[in-house]
């Protein structure tokens, strides 16, 4: 009979620090030799954050690049900046207590690159949070106050709004997404 190991990163694996789970999820987690899948077969991973990974390794080095700019303009402390799941829908971005940011590089429901305006936008949000976890007053003018630095500084580039269309006899104006005739 052979001796069963653990799957690595498991609350009972050894050298893993966490406290020990019940005797049926420990059972269950266990694997003996002979039932261990080869990975031979499975192919490097072509896509990162949602992304290509000739796409993905650019784009985060710029978004990198430029929350360092803004983190050391602002004297935040320490984060790690990186690609959250591209199956995130709920969110566009999220910063944990220990400087973990995660920014969602795709559309949620088209899977398209967002905007690199947008996700800087987003960037420059979850920083704000770095200083104030909540979206109080004091977030809110560290969050502008970041973001017209950026502004000045030449990183957020957004586009500007087109001037509203006029509408034709009370038809109202479909901001060009639908063709629209009288």
């Amino acid at each position: 009979m052979t001796t069963p190991t653990w799957v690595p990163g498991h609350a009972g694996a050894p050298g893993f620090d966490a406290p020990e789970c019940s005797r049926r999820l420990c059972a269950r987690r266990m694997v003996a030799p002979s039932q261990q899948l080869s990975l031979g077969f499975v192919k490097a991973r072509k896509k990162r954050g949602g992304l290509d990974v000739d796409v993905y390794a650019p784009l985060m080095d710029a978004l990198r690049a430029a929350a360092t700019r803004v983190a050391t303009q602002f004297n935040l402390p320490p984060f790690s900046l990186d690609a959250d799941r591209p199956t995130s829908t709920s969110r566009y971005g999220i910063c944990h207590a220990d400087g973990t940011i995660r920014v969602r590089l795709v559309h949620a429901t088209t899977g398209r690159p967002l905007k690199y305006s947008a996700l800087i936008d987003t960037v420059v949000h979850e920083l704000a949070h770095l200083r104030y976890l909540d979206h109080g007053p004091r977030w809110e003018a560290a969050y502008q106050q970041m973001l017209e630095w950026c502004r000045q500084d030449g990183i957020y580039e957004p586009r500007p709004v087109p001037p509203p269309s006029s509408t034709r006899a009370g038809v109202p104006a479909q901001l060009g997404i639908f063709d629209v005739r009288p």
